[in-house]
């Protein structure tokens, strides 16, 4: 049922099954951030106030208030003390405390929003057909038959490029964070007097045992519940290591000279480190790379933002 009723154009196109059935469809699939970010969409439906409640405490359970500060990016490749900086303010908003997980994203998959073009920017829609898995299935790169694999349902979704992630985020209700958010998250520097800077989201000094990078000897992705250790002070975990995380942001850098990178195809900026991460100084709160925006990697995944003012 769920799978014709997306065919047809999802909640809109559900009035012949009753306002009901078009909200719990979007609780079953976890769209919460549409569900409590357009409450006048719903409100004349039954259950209304208990569904919407409930996609709150989720929401609640799942997300995360980062607080206003500040974010000094490099913009040079070479980052090295006195290099060029830009400053950044960011306003609060909320994160989720994990990756999207591989179980979180079949809901999509079984969603057939692949199919679904009103979904996709125009321009996206000659590459879609290259969005497809080991069996040709729609889906992320590294999964089989349009399914992944059970043994890694809390592990984070990779073999995804950004414009998938953003495409899921805005199925949801949500969306990617920015290059400038996701480093505030990371590094902590709240607005105050104070000025606390963390190079990791745990703190000033590396320690192996609180990420997963090549270092710690995994060799591959764990579940997004792993390493409480390493958590931010607001419990998001896993901002350093496990998976690099697609932003909202283009890449953009100059060279020692001054001069733009400017590669072939966009660069989207992707942050944080993964489990095959060599070097420590690449997982931290403030190294800068990124990755093209069709990259469908082993090692990069995402996670979501709501707007604070967004939820109820």
């Amino acid at each position: 049922m769920l799978r014709a009723f997306w065919r047809n154009g999802g909640a809109e196109a559900a009035q012949g099954a009753g306002h009901e059935d078009a909200l719990l469809a979007c609780m079953r699939a976890e769209r919460l951030g549409l569900i409590v970010s357009e409450g006048d969409r719903w409100r004349d439906y039954p259950d209304y106030t208990s569904i919407f409640q409930k996609a709150l405490d989720v929401i609640d359970e799942r997300f995360a208030l980062v607080p206003e500060g500040v974010v000094s990016m490099p913009v040079s490749i070479a980052d090295v003390p006195g290099c060029p900086e830009i400053s950044l303010e960011t306003e609060p908003f909320l994160l989720g405390r994990t990756c999207v997980t591989n179980a979180q994203f079949q809901k999509f998959v079984d969603a057939l929003a692949y199919e679904e073009l009103e979904l996709w920017p125009e321009q996206l829609w000659p590459h879609l057909i290259a969005f497809h898995d080991l069996s040709g299935s729609p889906g992320p790169r590294f999964w089989k038959d349009g399914h992944h694999d059970h043994a890694k349902a809390g592990h984070p979704v990779v073999g995804i490029s950004c414009c998938e992630a953003e495409c899921y985020a805005k199925w949801a209700g949500f969306r990617l964070p920015t290059e400038a958010e996701w480093q505030m998250a990371a590094s902590w520097r709240v607005r105050s007097s104070a000025q606390v800077f963390r190079r990791y989201p745990w703190g000033d000094a590396f320690d192996v045992k609180r990420c997963n990078i090549w270092s710690t000897g995994v060799g591959s992705t764990l579940p997004v519940s792993a390493y409480a250790e390493g958590a931010a002070p607001n419990g998001v975990l896993q901002l350093i290591g496990n998976v690099w995380e697609w932003t909202a942001s283009d890449f953009e850098m100059t060279d020692e000279s001054g001069h733009p990178l400017v590669g072939d195809m966009l660069m989207k900026s992707i942050r944080g480190g993964s489990y095959d991460t060599y070097f420590a100084c690449q997982a931290t709160s403030t190294f800068r790379t990124g990755a093209t925006c069709l990259a469908r990697s082993n090692n990069i995944g995402f996670r979501c933002v709501l707007d604070a003012g967004r939820a109820g």
